[in-house]
């Protein structure tokens, strides 16, 4: 999993990853994984929105492609 947009290169995000293996797709893993994604993160003076949007953005996206079939 990498983020990309909220720093100055994509951000890999190891222990999200791992956080995700073998574990239920449902809400509650997809949250766990983003708040490790967004772990460490600092907001500049401007751009502090950008944490709490990424953390809604990866449970999202983890909701999405956990609903594809097949």
């Amino acid at each position: 999993m990498a983020l990309g947009g909220v720093a100055t290169r994509p951000w890999r995000c190891p222990a999200a990853e791992q956080a995700l293996r073998g574990r239920p797709a449902e809400p509650a893993t997809f949250r766990a994984a983003a708040d490790l994604a967004l772990e460490g993160a600092v907001a500049g003076a401007h751009n502090g929105f950008k944490i709490e949007l990424a953390r809604h953005v990866v449970a999202r996206a983890l909701t999405e492609l956990a609903a594809r079939p097949g």
